[in-house]
């Protein structure tokens, strides 16, 4: 079995000297993605640093083999039908031509804008800037830099209304090779993290950023995702052993916490780590169990119940003896969950390897159905958005030379222009 655990530092301080070489370099994604899938101490060679002992957004691990397993859900999901969002995109936005008339029918299932964050100079993770773009034209609306002093943006999610976004920020310093660039990794880890609400205005194009207050201090190192309610009112952080959720308009937190061993969120911190009910209530993560086989359970936390223990949240969905590293949404009628899989297993090389879109019932945790099937050789695949009943997705998706971003509905997919998947796949919708 691939170690699937968060790397120690140790290993990271071994490899922090291939990683300025490599995020020089331009993005080979074939090799880089069969690295990836050997584990975490090849992905942090392949150009990536992780801050502290796993590292705020190190890329997610693919998926290999699914087996699944439920367990019955007891809550009751009574959401809303959420409104459109926005897309996903690439790393180096560019100003594009809209798709062709044919191909704009599935682009405008999808929310017509999304955000992403953006990088021109190379940085261990997050980016300079954050762009906002079109899903059907792919064209940049907005570029927003994180005020001084702080120098990048390491996490982006968005709200329900298309036009609000929350995003986390830091100072930055750029971490030299060997043992010189110790101090700037250290300093990087233990900086604190502070959040941004950056509200859109598409007739305009204006982008507003405001801080919010979000009390106690954060270390860039301790946080390892977030994702804003759809109403844009509540922000969820993981901080890996417990989740607490800021009331925005007062500051106001609750916090739950894990007792057990493993962690909570994506196998590697990346992704969007929290998929939230249309109305506000549940709350869906990824939680990891410490020990050989890892089991991963998706699990749904009613966050108006009465408790402070995370073990109270519902499973949902089990999957044992399985790398699970990507999205693992819950669709907003809290009625599937939706994921990439690999049935078969993924073995490098091996004609038995596949990819699929797979979705669970919420309820029983048994698969519903799967499309858009690859067969080896594919790159990795990965769920970005999810409308509300699942039959609308957004992909990262690997066909073509590279993995481009698109919308799939009924086993037809449309990329998005100028959509090819940037290192991170650091975009909210």
């Amino acid at each position: 079995m691939i170690d699937r655990r968060p790397d120690p530092v140790g290993q990271l301080l071994r490899d922090k000297a291939g990683q300025v070489a490599a995020l020089v370099a331009p993005p080979d994604w074939r090799s880089m993605v069969a690295r990836q899938r050997r584990g975490p101490a090849a992905y942090l060679r392949r150009g990536r640093g992780w801050p502290g002992w796993v590292g705020p957004l190190a890329a997610a691990a693919a998926v290999t083999g699914v087996v699944a397993a439920a367990l019955a859900i007891s809550a009751v999901f009574n959401g809303y039908a959420r409104p459109a969002g926005t897309g996903p995109a690439p790393v180096a936005p560019s100003h594009g031509s809209p798709a062709p008339a044919g191909e704009k029918g599935l682009l405008r299932l999808a929310p017509p804008y999304f955000a992403e964050l953006w990088r021109t100079a190379p940085v261990v993770w997050g980016g300079e800037a954050v762009v906002v773009r079109s899903t059907l034209t792919g064209r940049v609306l907005a570029t927003v830099a994180p005020p001084p002093p702080y120098r990048i943006f390491t996490w982006v999610s968005a709200a329900a209304d298309d036009r609000t976004f929350v995003l986390a920020a830091q100072r930055y310093w750029p971490i030299a090779s060997g043992n010189a660039g110790l101090p700037a990794q250290n300093r990087d880890n233990t900086t604190p993290t502070v959040f941004f609400r950056l509200t859109f205005h598409p007739r305009t194009h204006a982008a507003q950023l405001t801080r919010l207050t979000v009390p106690g201090t954060i270390h860039a190192s301790n946080l390892a995702g977030m994702g804003v309610s759809p109403d844009g009112t509540r922000l969820a952080l993981d901080l890996r052993q417990s989740i607490e959720i800021v009331t925005l308009a007062t500051g106001t937190t609750r916090t739950w916490t894990w007792p057990g061993g493993g962690w909570v969120g994506n196998f590697k911190p990346f992704g969007q780590i929290f998929s939230w009910s249309s109305d506000g209530r549940y709350l869906a993560f990824q939680q990891w169990d410490g020990g050989d086989p890892e089991t991963m359970h998706v699990r749904v936390l009613d966050t108006t119940a009465p408790g402070t223990s995370l073990t109270a949240a519902n499973v949902i969905l089990t999957l044992p003896n399985t790398l699970v590293g990507g999205n693992t949404l819950l669709t907003p009628d809290g009625t599937k969950v939706v994921a990439e899989t690999s049935p078969g297993g993924y073995i490098p090389g091996s004609s038995n390897s596949s990819l699929q879109i797979t979705e669970y019932s919420a309820r029983t945790g048994r698969p519903l159905f799967a499309e858009d099937r690859f067969s080896a050789p594919t790159d990795w695949q990965d769920v970005l958005w999810t409308n509300q009943g699942g039959n609308v997705l957004v992909v990262a998706d690997p066909r073509g030379a590279n993995p481009v971003m698109g919308v799939l509905a009924s086993n037809k997919f449309t990329p998005i222009p100028h959509g090819a998947v940037g290192l991170g796949l650091y975009v909210a919708w």
